[in-house]
């Protein structure tokens, strides 16, 4: 066999098995996980969130951050806000479901803080189902090790099939 063919299949090979890994980057249970929390209701998944973000910052001092009257309107509302503060960059990669497009948000992040800015914050999640439910299933997947991608195509299944 040419040599040249040889390492062309060679490196082929090599090709799609590193295209590969993205899918296989979380363990069988983290899979199972992932699903589980696409499948919950919202309450189920607010008291994964809230306890998740407990964990994760506990000594977390949430008075600092200003937040105002209406992130306050319910544990779902309050967790979601919280995870935008702490992870704006994340909510800025994720397409929002809700149509906020048409008030200029360009992303998730948009709909917690104005313009992306993390000490102004937009009152548009606080009312918006989808905009809360979003931001507590990204942190949640990210925390399980979720690759950018898989939360993407999670979204995707989730809110738009």
């Amino acid at each position: 066999m040419n040599p040249f063919l040889r390492l062309k299949g060679i490196l082929t090979v090599l090709f799609l098995v590193c295209l590969s890994v993205p899918a296989f980057a979380m363990d069988e249970k983290q899979g199972s996980d992932f699903n589980s929390f696409y499948q919950m209701s919202l309450g189920e998944l607010t008291k994964h969130a809230k306890s998740t973000l407990e964990k994760k910052y506990p000594h977390e001092n949430w008075e600092l951050f200003r937040f105002p009257a209406f992130v306050f309107t319910n544990d779902s509302v309050e967790t979601a806000y919280k995870i935008a503060v702490k992870n704006p960059e994340l909510l800025a990669k994720i397409l929002c479901y809700c149509s906020c497009d048409t008030v200029g948000h360009k992303n998730l992040r948009d709909c917690f803080l104005k313009k992306g800015k993390p000490d102004e914050f937009d009152n548009h999640a606080s009312y918006c189902v989808t905009c809360y439910t979003q931001a507590m299933l990204a942190f949640l997947w990210a925390e399980l090790g979720a690759t950018d991608h898989m939360i993407l195509e999670g979204m995707k299944r989730r809110f738009n099939p």
